[in-house]
């Protein structure tokens, strides 16, 4: 069971299996849908956008309502041919496909290899802490580092399949241009900014310094949506309590403001969370509930987060779950630990409905809510009016000193 789900071999590939497993979902309430690229025939991650594209038109006809996400964190043996033969850019090109061509509403822009920025910064200034992240002090490194351009082997410390953290020969300026280059394709696109973190506080400092770089703006149109993916790695490790997962989600919500005007909100964060916890480690989670409806009673990583999400107050806007995460279940009641049992999209979203549900938390399903509180329709108002001024397709300029009205 544990080579078939290192090897992929659980994840559907096939475009028809692809979107009649979504309409299910769907139909389950389900309005958001991540998707990584995958050969149907060799089952490897792969940077061809008219795989992209294809299952995104399918999703737009018959799943009209569901906001579709792109991944960027795409690894493999075709993924690395591809970056070898056309450049770091084909790691995230599908990220300037236009939404009626088969785009998507957000593409996963921060890919994990994009984190070295960090780690140069960490090696000139020393490790950055959550508080000076946060403080005027972060504000003097994003005005005074400038990304090398030194070619270094890319591996960062994650929990992962083999090789499933190495991402090739690469430099901290080319990773700058490419992230730099994506944000300016949303622009232009009139589409909305999202960011993965996948090791905490690393991910925290790149979004703030992406938010901040005056070359970057990442979330100028005024919207930004943060996915934090628990236990994807040791820096950011699975919750041990509520009180842990506070701690990510609340840091996430002050990219609201700019460092050097804490009282002005220039853009709306929204919170999307996962549990990206290997089958190897599920045992290591199963734990006893510290909050909600069935505290104290054991569960798994994913119904923990659920709970963890569901309660009032958590920050949360989007619960992720899925086979890139967690393609598992646990069954807790059997043994000390659980006994781990493969199981698809269908049976995962089960799951955690029961838990939101047990927690009272309702799930939104109504366009309008959505598109509200995800902050989009404040870009579809303002960043699609300055587009129809330039109809010929040129750079959107970001908007300075501005205040954005709370949704």
């Amino acid at each position: 069971m544990l080579d078939q789900i290192s090897a992929g071999a659980t994840i559907k590939n096939s475009p028809l299996s692809l979107i009649a497993e979504a309409e299910a979902l769907y139909g389950m309430g389900c309005r958001y849908y991540h998707y990584h690229a995958r050969n149907p025939k060799t089952h490897e991650q792969s940077t061809s956008n008219e795989i992209y594209q294809q299952i995104s038109r399918s999703l737009q006809q018959r799943c009209n309502e569901m906001l579709i996400s792109f991944g960027a964190s795409r690894n493999g043996p075709e993924v690395r041919e591809s970056i070898r033969r056309f450049g770091e850019w084909e790691r995230i090109s599908q990220s300037s496909i236009p939404l009626h061509l088969g785009g998507a509403h957000f593409v996963t822009a921060q890919a994990a290899v994009e984190l070295q920025l960090m780690c140069e910064v960490e090696r000139q200034y020393g490790d950055l802490s959550p508080d000076f992240i946060g403080s005027e002090g972060f504000s003097g490194i994003v005005a005074e580092y400038q990304p090398s351009d030194r070619l270094t082997e890319t591996s960062l410390e994650t929990y992962s399949t083999r090789n499933g953290a190495d991402y090739g020969r690469t430099s901290p300026l080319i990773q700058f241009e490419v992230y730099r280059n994506t944000i300016q394709a949303r622009q232009r696109l009139g589409l909305f900014h999202e960011v993965e973190w996948v090791q905490f506080p690393r991910s925290y400092a790149l979004t703030r310094y992406a938010v901040e770089h005056p070359q970057i703006r990442l979330g100028g149109s005024g919207q930004l949506n943060i996915t934090l993916l628990f236990g994807f790695s040791p820096r950011l490790p699975f919750p041990k309590s509520y009180a842990e997962f506070k701690q990510v989600v609340d840091a996430a919500r002050t990219l609201e403001y700019d460092l050097a005007d804490p009282g002005v909100k220039k853009r709306h964060v929204t919170v999307s969370v996962g549990a990206a916890v290997l089958p190897e480690q599920a045992d290591d989670h199963v734990a006893l509930l510290d909050v909600g409806s069935r505290r104290e009673q054991k569960a798994c990583a994913l119904r923990r987060l659920a709970a963890y999400a569901a309660q009032p107050g958590s920050g949360v806007d989007v619960f992720r779950f899925g086979m890139e995460d967690t393609p598992y279940a646990v069954d807790t009641h059997d043994g000390p630990g659980g006994r781990l049992r493969l199981a698809g999209n269908l049976e995962l979203a089960e799951m955690v409905l029961d838990e939101l549900a047990a927690n009272g938390a309702r799930i939104e399903t109504d366009h309008d809510v959505i598109f509200e509180r995800m902050g989009l329709n404040w870009v579809k108002q303002n960043l699609f009016f300055e587009q129809r001024q330039r109809p010929l397709g040129q750079p959107v300029e970001l908007w300075e000193e501005r205040e954005l009205q709370s949704v």
